[in-house]
């Protein structure tokens, strides 16, 4: 009989250390978690505010505006009366 309860109370003190360390591993698993999350909420952020960026030169790009300015700078064109302008300072 004194053996059954010492093998029981043996039992349930390693029942409670399994249990113990098992709060323990997931405790740090969720700070690792959170951790992440933390990270991948900046990253998710900022990958916002470029697709923001890239959204209004997508919407500019269809502009009368934007298609003037890109004529000109691209091709060189000038509207009629306009004189070129070259800078000869080599910079």
């Amino acid at each position: 009989m004194r053996w059954g309860k010492v093998l029981i109370r043996l039992l349930l003190i390693l029942f409670v250390g399994v249990i113990s360390l098992t709060v323990y591993k997931q405790q740090v698993m969720m700070a690792h978690i959170r951790e992440n999350m933390k990270e991948e909420s900046v990253k998710l952020e900022k990958v916002m505010e470029e697709n923001e960026k890239l959204a209004n030169i997508v919407d500019s790009i269809g502009t009368e505006d934007y298609t003037i300015r890109s004529a000109r700078t691209r091709l060189g064109l000038l509207r009629p009366g306009e004189v070129p302008v070259i800078d000869s300072s080599g910079n």
